[in-house]
């Protein structure tokens, strides 16, 4: 058997989908934060015809969908077997194994006690796993990395597989060496050898999992499976745009895994067209597909118009006519986005913006928010989750240019009023512009 390895902004649902076309037989997700998969909510996304988690402020956690069923494995990374188990639970109808991460030795990783820390913490190992095993209906497999001690690596494999497991994936490295350093494939064979039942690791075992070979071409899956030239890298960057494109990927994932595609051309032309794309439709003009994202942001806005509707004075109008009443200079360019919010993958190239629009409804008494906004006739309501760290490329916040577009137009300057709400730790604001009021939903 042949897997995708998990990989930090590689290894997410376009890419997984693109590597079983090309002939792998499972594919791993980037790890997942426990903490962060059991704040985020199910939703089945009929516009991209996905199954999304989504956390509150709109960002996507993992993705999905039917091409990858019964194909899909989630690395899990987590410290506890309790949010542990809650997190597995929260994925485990949409997934096929629930993979834990003792291998990663990143610092964000290794100091919140998860991936590589694992490795000297046994009996926390033992407890996580069986907690799992014990509690899922799905399988459970494990990443591990090797110890400085051929003995003690053999004990921990062994000691995973007294918990239930039905994989061991052993990267043959210790934490402190990287890709530089030689891949220890004795260790991995006296590993496989030494446990009943190894079905996936690199050396005299069942499988094999590729990791940056399969980073930069993709189609190092069908070159192990069928004898025929691969195909060409534009054909590869293409077919992964596409799906990019039908699935709505944030530019600043698509970008990367183009870029590592593009790994031998670096300097080239090509490479810094790439690298200076600032949205999807930047990257398929280099590759001549306008046709093909142009006719799917077309789909998206019909489906938003027939779709999204809001009430605004007792009366019905679609939410693109108030989207256009609102000041264009005031948001960051965005592809379009439709109701079930397509794009909340996580890691966006932009602010999350004006796209999710929720009824407008008269002046609430209740509110509590400066009399100036207050007294207003009526109120529109958006759900705009604003993270600073989308921001940096536009290089001013969103209040600076709505201040500058105010300036430029004579008006009065916007008025805002926060309202903090304690108890769920999060603030919602409302903004005064030219007469009407706007207030976010989103904190």
């Amino acid at each position: 058997m042949v897997f995708l390895a998990p990989m930090v902004r590689v290894s997410t649902h376009p890419m997984r989908l693109l590597c079983l076309e090309y002939g792998a037989d499972y594919v791993i997700s980037e790890e997942l934060i426990d903490q962060r998969v059991i704040r985020s909510s199910r939703i089945a996304n009929d516009e991209l015809n996905t199954v999304d988690f989504i956390l509150p402020d709109g960002s996507v956690t993992f993705r999905t969908s039917a091409e990858e069923k019964n194909r899909v494995i989630v690395q899990l990374g987590t410290s506890n077997p309790e949010t542990a188990l809650k997190a597995a639970k929260v994925l485990e109808n949409d997934v096929t194994a629930i993979d834990v991460n003792m291998g990663c030795p990143k610092a964000y990783s290794v100091k919140g006690g998860m991936g590589a820390a694992l490795l000297t913490k046994p009996d926390t190992v033992k407890e996580i796993l069986t907690t799992l095993t014990t509690n899922l209906r799905i399988p459970v497999t494990c990443k591990m990395r090797i110890l400085p001690e051929l003995d003690k690596t053999v004990a921990l494999a062994k000691l995973i597989e007294s918990t239930g497991v039905v994989a061991i994936t052993v990267h043959g490295r210790t934490i402190h060496e990287r890709s530089m350093h030689r891949n220890r494939n004795e260790v991995i064979q006296a590993i496989a050898q030494s446990v009943s039942h190894t079905y996936i690791s690199k050396v005299s075992a069942a499988g094999v999992v590729i990791a940056r070979a399969a980073m930069w071409n993709p189609a190092i899956f069908k070159s192990l499976q069928v004898d025929e030239p691969s195909p060409k890298l534009e054909e590869i960057i293409c077919r992964y745009l596409t799906l990019a494109v039908r699935y709505d990927h944030h530019i600043a994932g698509a970008k990367y895994c183009v870029l590592r595609m593009l790994h031998d051309f670096g300097g080239t032309p090509l490479y810094e067209d790439a690298l200076a794309a600032n949205e999807l439709r930047d990257l398929c003009a280099i590759w001549n597909m306008l046709d093909i994202y142009d006719r799917e942001m077309l789909s998206r806005s019909e489906r938003l118009k027939n779709s999204q509707l809001i009430l605004s004075n007792n009366s019905t109008v679609y939410c693109n006519q108030n989207i256009a009443s609102f000041p264009s200079s005031v948001l960051p360019s965005c592809d379009p986005i439709p109701e079930k919010r397509a794009r909340i993958e996580d890691s966006l190239s932009c602010a999350p913006s004006v796209v999710t629009l929720t009824d407008p409804v008269v002046n609430n008494d209740n509110d509590v928010y400066e009399e100036g906004i207050k007294n207003n006739s009526e109120e529109i309501v958006l759900s705009i989750p604003y993270e600073r760290r989308f921001w940096p490329d536009h290089g001013t916040s969103p209040k600076q240019i709505l201040s500058e577009h105010c300036k430029l137009l004579k008006w009065d300057s916007p008025k805002y009023e926060t309202v903090e709400n304690r108890e769920k730790r999060s603030f919602f604001s409302a903004v005064l512009v030219d007469g009407r009021r706007y207030r976010n939903t989103s904190s």
